[in-house]
């Protein structure tokens, strides 16, 4: 039987439980006991580094602690001294909300994105912009909540890379298609109705330009951008007549109507499809030719690009891309300077050498100096009495452009007027004609025709004209650096084409007046630039010898890698020579058209 005092029978209920005695006062203590010793021992511990961090903070903030018992209060827990506290409370508030807000607000003007050295070409461009009293927000980032936190983690990601000096040379520009929707940024103050009203405005511009010769020859370009429907044939119902100088859309034609484009490169340098959705619920489609694999059967080619591709509603930033940072070329930089007296044209050949010197790719900024103030020497080598007489001159001449190439380039971040291609026209860079280039063809039916998108000069504007050193007016034979713009122009025919383009067969024929895609020193530069020329002479075309190409024209424009080569230049005027009555295949395209199979089909 066991006892009351084994530990194996419990007591009895109601009755206190014994005290547990050890047998021997050597013996340690109980499991229990001395996990309980332990931890207060543990807790003991930290509360000590406790005790010392709290007697250490109140340390430091007791100087302040003695100065606020000094200022005359009531008590904290009275009613005035609650009133105190909640003043004290909502200045500080107050302070802190006006300090976020005002240094949020700087942080989306031009003074803090200035701030970093990766801007400075942006920055200077701003600056000689129409829109250089917009705040870089208004343009940059989306209205809202979302969009401000997505621009201030961009921005922590761009300060990152600065600091860690993994920047691109140069800055890559922003995807237009991350930007604010142009209802929230330009149409906030341009009116789209009074933009389009009437057709569009009528705009006249004038503008001074030297050539590049030996006299520095001071010309004078007009052109007039033209609204819809000015100037336009109409046949004897009233209707517009479809032709090179008929059609006009107006140059914001293509903001009146729904314009899709697909594009394989994010800045749309180069444009593939183009879908026109008109008001009445038709649609066009036009590709570009050489993205055609069979031209009896283009649907397989616009489903490869819809599918690959990025397609884009067209809006104000893709023609005015560079609206807010836009960079004069050197070209356009020297007849301002010239026409503003800072360079004298009575230095033989300054244009031409000017606009070689602004176009070099130097490493910094005192390799630019050096390159340009060995103007001087040119000079003294070649013109020694001119630099003897017009010393003062060419001293100007040197300061000046060095003043415009700091402007237009930023050699520590590998930026020159070229490196951001402006869409608005078509003299520096493709522009108008990544759609308007005679190369993209109307589908109907999944077949291509002849009919393409409008490039005739006429489409958007009136054929420039050219006014020389000497104007004739009413009293006579002027100088027309002596008369005002305007009265330069009296006598010109504005609109009226040159007398060579007459000639329906000038595409064939316009050899025998230039003989490069370098129109210096001709009357075609003050129209046409290099960029336009390529479009033809880079094509399959122009490589193509004539008397292999008789009897297999396709064959020979593929070999010569060409696509849309035909009808760059054989328009149907042309084909018909041959091809004259009904065409013997009649599943073949039209004149002028791409022949079928130029190319194997690409395949997925």
């Amino acid at each position: 039987m066991t006892g009351p005092t084994d530990p194996a029978v419990p007591p009895e209920a109601g009755e206190p439980a014994a005290p547990t005695v050890p047998s021997d006062a050597g013996e340690p203590a109980a499991p229990s006991e001395a996990s309980a010793a332990a931890s207060a021992a543990s807790e003991a511990a930290d509360e000590i580094p406790t005790v010392r961090r709290f007697r250490h903070v109140r340390a430091l903030f007791a100087p302040a602690g003695r100065v606020l018992r000094k200022i005359p209060h009531p008590p904290w827990r009275s009613k005035r001294g609650i009133f105190v506290l909640f003043v004290l409370a909502a200045g500080f508030g107050l302070t802190a909300g006006v300090g976020g807000v005002t240094a949020i607000s700087y942080s989306e003007t031009p003074g803090f994105c200035g701030l970093c050295h990766t801007m400075d070409p942006e920055l200077k461009a701003y600056a000689m912009s129409a829109h250089k009293e917009v705040t870089c927000a208004e343009c940059h980032i989306n209205p809202g909540l979302s969009g401000f936190v997505k621009a201030k983690a961009n921005g922590s990601k761009q300060l990152l890379h600065l600091i860690t000096g993994e920047y691109p040379t140069p800055i890559e520009p922003p995807d237009h298609a991350k930007l604010p929707p142009v209802q929230n940024s330009c149409l906030k103050c341009h009116s789209l109705e009074k933009i389009t009203a009437n057709g569009g405005p009528v705009k006249l511009v004038l503008r001074p330009r030297y050539k590049p010769d030996e006299t520095n020859t001071r010309e004078l370009v007009a052109v007039m951008l033209r609204p819809a429907g000015l100037g336009q044939a109409s046949d004897p119902t009233g209707a517009a007549a479809d032709g090179v100088d008929g059609a006009v859309k107006g140059v914001h034609w293509h903001v009146e109507q729904k314009v899709t484009y697909t594009s394989g490169d994010t800045r749309a340098r180069k444009i593939d499809l183009v879908e026109i959705a008109s008001k009445d619920g038709a649609t066009k489609q036009y590709i570009a030719g050489s993205q055609v694999g069979v031209s009896t059967d283009v649907k397989p080619d616009i489903d490869r690009l819809k599918s690959s591709q990025t397609s884009r509603l067209m809006d104000c930033i893709d023609c005015h891309n560079r609206v807010g940072h836009g960079v004069p070329t050197p070209d356009r930089a020297i007849d301002e300077a010239i026409a503003a007296g800072k360079i004298s044209t009575t230095l033989p050949y300054i244009k031409r050498d000017s606009v070689a010197l602004l176009n070099g790719d130097y490493p910094s900024l005192r390799a630019a100096d050096k390159a340009i103030a060995g103007l001087r020497t040119t000079y003294a080598t070649r013109y020694p009495l001119v630099l003897e007489k017009h010393e003062v001159q060419v001293t100007g001449a040197i300061d000046e452009l060095k003043q415009v190439y700091r402007l237009i380039a930023t050699p520590a971040m590998k930026v020159q007027a070229k490196t951001y291609p402006d869409n608005l026209g078509h003299q520096s860079s493709l522009g108008c004609f990544r759609c308007h280039d005679d190369a993209h063809f109307l589908v109907v039916k999944g077949r291509i025709t002849n009919e393409k998108i409008p490039s005739a000069c006429a489409t958007c504007h009136t054929f420039p004209q050219i006014s020389g050193s000497v104007a004739q007016t009413s009293l006579g034979a002027q100088p027309a650096a002596a008369l005002p713009l305007g009265a330069q122009f009296v006598d010109f025919p504005l609109g009226a084409k040159p007398a060579d383009h007459k000639d329906r067969l000038y595409v064939f024929s316009h050899k025998s007046a230039v003989s490069s895609t370098q129109s210096v020193g001709t009357t075609c530069a003050a129209c046409h630039k290099p960029s336009y020329c390529e479009n033809c002479h880079k094509s399959g075309a122009i490589k193509v010898k004539h008397t292999e190409m008789l009897y297999n024209h396709a064959k020979a424009i593929t070999v010569a890698g060409g696509t849309q080569g035909c009808a760059y230049c054989h328009l149907p005027v042309y084909c018909q020579k041959c091809h004259k009555g009904p065409v013997l295949d009649p599943n073949a395209p039209p004149a002028g058209a791409q022949p079928p199979a130029v190319k194997p089909r690409p395949t997925s």
